[in-house]
């Protein structure tokens, strides 16, 4: 296996260097004093490992493991420092293993155990010929399925293996916070700053980081582990993700509410759209950055509902439009055009008891909850119905 070391201390350099020459299962190919000059080597060649030092100035190395695993994600890195807390924070970001300075032949001699336990050598000829395939069929009559992703009340991730439902386990809700993020802004570079500013305002900007790279981390894990195509990529302090194939009700549901009139073709799937609808975007985790979305998809949410109970009125269907819009109005008490419209549907079933009651209803929960009354367009509408 051949290895690159980086780090700014050149003692630690010739130290390192020595102990893998005298273990003889890695060969040191080229030691660097800053982490540029490796991200510089590793564009144009390829290795197995990287020892890379934390302490490091410019660009540290938790930084440039972001890099490195941008280059090239199966390169193993193990993270070399001199403090044991930065050490556990390593360990649980991008390393496969982290050794302490001043380092022994017998704590590197078990790293290179692990080291070896999970690569391939690059001058592998299977590592060279290898593909790995994912198919809609896998072995042994496993059914692979897209995973897909639920944005409505609440974050989850799915997928299903013989028909059966998977659901993935966040491991920390910052890592599920940060995914929501990141997907909210699909497509779109973040900056690490707004990141910090967004999700670890409450805590110091060294403690952020090292939140923000654990959570990098334990997305990228499962991008990978859940076979999806989509990728998590770093570029000049800037995040971005791409979805791949990772299907989202909300994606489905802005696709389903750009339609221009109703028609009896696609009536039946508007009303499965609609049912996506679950909830509020994200309402149960009230992230603050999502509201002005969530306002957004709730008026095409209610739109919808309300195009389509008109349209089972006009189509001979108004005990299917009430209940549309009972429950719509159940979300939406104070909403006069929903109102107006029930009353239009129960008049067009005839039903002037069930307008009474509605008005009477409606009137009273204005006035209790808000105090004041229905506005005149209601009360007008109110009337003119009642008097037929």
């Amino acid at each position: 296996m051949r290895a690159i070391v980086i780090d700014d201390e050149k003692p630690a350099q010739l130290h390192l260097e020595r102990l893998l020459r005298s273990d003889g299962r890695i060969t040191p190919v080229h030691c660097f004093s800053t982490a540029r000059e490796g991200l510089d080597f590793l564009a144009t060649e390829r290795v197995d490992v990287v020892f890379l030092d934390i302490g490091m100035p410019e660009m540290n190395g938790l930084e440039a493991a972001e890099y490195i695993q941008q280059l090239d994600n199966s390169i193993r890195i193990i993270f070399v420092t001199a403090y044991a807390d930065h050490a556990v924070e390593a360990f649980e970001l991008h390393a496969l293993d982290y050794v302490l300075k001043p380092v022994s032949s017998a704590r590197l001699a078990k790293t290179i155990d692990r080291i070896a336990a999970v690569t391939i050598p690059v001058s592998s000829p299977v590592a060279a010929t290898t593909e790995v395939q994912v198919s809609q069929s896998g072995g042994a009559g496993v059914d692979i399925h897209v995973p897909g992703l639920l944005t409505f009340k609440h974050l989850d991730i799915y997928r299903s293996l013989n028909e059966e439902a998977q659901k993935h386990k966040w491991r920390t809700t910052k890592s599920q916070e940060l995914f929501a993020f990141l997907f909210h802004h699909r497509g779109e570079w973040v900056s690490k700053e707004i990141l910090l500013d967004q999700l670890w305002a409450d805590v110091s900007q060294e403690k952020g980081l090292t939140h923000l790279h654990t959570s990098v981390y334990q997305i990228r894990k499962l991008l990978r582990e859940w076979d999806m195509t989509g990728k998590l990529e770093y570029n000049m302090n800037r995040y971005r993700l791409l979805p791949g194939n990772l299907v989202s009700d909300v994606e489905q549901f802005e696709q389903g509410t750009s339609y221009a009139a109703i028609t009896t073709d696609h009536v039946d799937q508007l009303k499965d759209i609609a049912a996506l609808y679950r909830g509020d975007y994200l309402e149960e985790h009230d992230y603050r950055w999502a509201q002005a979305k969530a306002r957004e998809l709730r008026r095409k949410y209610i739109r919808l509902v309300m195009d389509l109970a008109e349209w089972n009125m006009n189509h001979g269907r108004g005990k299917e439009a009430i209940e549309q819009l009972s429950e719509l109005l159940e979300r939406e008490p104070y909403a006069e055009d929903i109102c107006r419209l029930m009353m239009n549907v129960y008049a067009s079933l005839e039903d002037q008891q069930a307008i009474l009651q509605l008005y009477d209803s409606f009137t009273q929960t204005l006035l209790e909850d808000l105090g004041h009354q229905p506005e005149p367009e209601t009360s007008r509408l109110y009337e003119n119905l009642m008097a037929r």
